[in-house]
């Protein structure tokens, strides 16, 4: 469609009148703040839960206060020879309010059931030393863990160490744990695996808002090859990583995504493979610095049993960005539904399914599944939805709003299949660009205004 066919309605001869009323009486199209929950979901993103990080002291056969043990809580001496005193085997280790100062790292060989416990204690480091602190389970298998209260400070310069490798086999708990300070050094932040099918974990509440130096291309939190249990990311928060907010795709096991802020993170703001849900969460890019690239807000790397559903995610200004949501080539399908995602940064897709990479598997029907999603935002240019080559996709109950200029809605092109239904899209270009393909439709309204000055709004419900 042409800038000059102004206000022309394109109504689906498929039912189309029904939808004639779909983008009247709602918010406009700058959508709620970001703070705000969204109507198609309520993210958890309130980390404050009373004693949620206390750990069961009975569970334990000893509980050693670290002080006491000869630990100097004045962060002047190190205490990685008074851990390495203590029998871990079975023991919760707690930290008194105070300093303490790592220059090494610390890890048993081995423990059935270890807790760490620092609800006002605060962990130091030296300058260089890229860690760990806390090596858990990577020496010798660690079957319960717990970790629970710690701040790790980080803010002098040149310090940047992972402050926790976590590895279990059958129970991991980390809860409360906050980093202060910018990470300045060539290593990745957190990492936990769950090495064994039946094993889970928690991350919960798990803070890392001041990021990464750009220099060096380092991660908040990896979740890595040898996690094949299963693992929850609640109620977290990941600013400004230049290489991955929360990376966990080449994570074998299920890994969940529940609530939490992820901002300004580049590659991707929360990257996933199958299986895996990415629920509730809040993402954010309105920061674009050098050295933070692609800033892509959710990844869908690979597999197959993957779902976002129920989030908020808001771009107002990138670096670059291949799209809000991301479907990559190695993805064989997803479902993205009820989600709200607010586009400002030109030429940026709200969702783009990028072309599989060799032959994908017939996994369903339809293998990418779009449903229930509101999009709006100032975007000019390119198309806020985007399926490329991805055949029998299912486009369903959309609501798209936005008309920055030469802005088109849905762009479908290769593949076969495509369906697009009950659906209402408003927008300064083409509201669907199919290049001559062709494409089911059905209950559609479809409307060019070929001007940004126009305005539209969706239904709370989308």
């Amino acid at each position: 469609m042409t800038p000059d066919w102004t206000r022309r309605q394109y109504l689906s001869r498929l039912g189309g009148v029904a939808l004639l009323g779909a983008l009247a009486g709602c918010p406009g199209t700058d959508g709620p703040d970001v703070d705000t929950p969204s109507p198609v979901g309520t993210p958890e993103t309130d980390g404050t839960e009373p004693d949620r990080d206390r750990p069961q002291t009975d569970a334990y056969d000893s509980v050693v206060d670290i002080t006491e043990a000869g630990a100097d809580a004045d962060g002047e001496e190190s205490i990685v020879s008074t851990l390495e005193d203590i029998d871990t085997s079975n023991t919760l280790v707690r930290f008194p309010k105070g300093t303490y100062f790592m220059d090494d790292t610390w890890g048993p060989e081995g423990a059935e059931r270890l807790g760490l416990y620092g609800p006002e204690a605060t962990i130091t480091t030296v300058e260089e030393f890229t860690g760990p602190l806390f090596g858990l389970g990577t020496d010798g298998a660690v079957a319960d863990l717990f970790v629970g209260g710690f701040t790790f400070d980080l803010t002098p310069d040149d310090t940047g160490p992972r402050p926790i490798n976590g590895r279990v086999t059958d129970r991991m708990r980390i809860d409360n744990v906050t980093v202060r300070g910018e990470m300045d050094l060539d290593q990745d932040g957190m990492r936990f695996d769950v090495a064994e099918k039946d094993g889970h974990g928690v991350v919960w509440n798990l803070r890392m808002p001041d990021g990464g130096d750009p220099e060096y291309k380092n991660t908040g939190c990896y979740v890595g090859e040898s996690h094949v249990g299963e693992l929850r990311f609640q109620n977290c928060r990941f600013d400004g990583f230049p290489d991955n907010g929360l990376y966990a795709s080449p994570a074998k096991g299920r890994v969940n995504v529940v609530g939490g802020q992820y901002r300004n993170n580049g590659v991707a703001n929360i990257r996933v493979s199958g299986p895996s849900t990415v629920r509730g969460v809040v993402v954010r890019c309105d920061e674009a610095r050098d050295g933070v690239e692609n800033m892509r807000g959710i990844r869908l790397r690979g597999g197959s049993d993957v779902v976002v559903e129920n989030s908020r995610l808001v771009f107002d200004t990138v670096t670059s960005s291949d799209g809000a949501i991301t479907c990559a080539e190695w993805l064989d399908a997803a479902t993205i539904r009820n989600t709200h995602i607010t586009v400002n940064a030109d030429d940026v897709p709200a969702i783009w399914a990028k072309p599989p990479n060799g032959n994908r598997s017939n996994v369903r029907d339809h293998p990418i599944q779009i449903k229930s999603v509101r999009i709006d935002g100032s975007a000019s240019s390119g198309a806020a939805v985007r399926i490329s080559e991805r055949s029998d996709t299912l486009l369903s109950d959309l609501c798209i709003c936005q008309h920055g200029d030469e802005r088109d809605g849905i762009a479908v092109s290769g593949g076969d299949g495509t369906t697009v239904r009950g659906s209402a899209i408003s927008v300064s270009g083409q509201p669907l660009a199919t290049g001559g393909l062709s494409v089911r439709r059905d209950n559609l309204s479809l409307e060019s205004t070929a001007t940004s000055s126009s305005s539209c709004s969706c239904p709370k419900n989308r």
